[in-house]
């Protein structure tokens, strides 16, 4: 639903007004949800380019934020870049 179209069905004509009810809206569901960010770690396997994420190793997942890789020369952890649109999978590469 468009703002216009919210504000035809409330009888608003003032836009600023119904952007401060609708954000102040959007900010108390926010407030409502409970926030659950849980880290699991797995093992790297030689040749492997895929790996599972399913509730099994990680309980009620929803969303990866984030994946990063252990330098363990350095002790630091490098972020995996996220990568965006389709992607193929190849079964002889899983």
């Amino acid at each position: 639903m468009k703002v216009k179209e919210l504000m035809e069905r409330v009888g608003s004509t003032n836009f600023g007004f119904t952007k401060a009810y609708i954000t102040d809206g959007m900010r108390e569901i926010n407030s409502l949800i409970e926030e659950s960010v849980n880290i699991a770690k797995t093992d790297l396997v030689k040749d492997q380019r895929y790996y599972n994420l399913s509730d099994d190793n990680i309980p009620g997942l929803v969303k990866v934020l984030n994946v990063a890789i252990l330098d363990s020369d350095s002790g630091t952890y490098t972020n995996i870049g996220r990568v965006v649109g389709p992607t193929s999978v190849d079964k002889d590469q899983t």
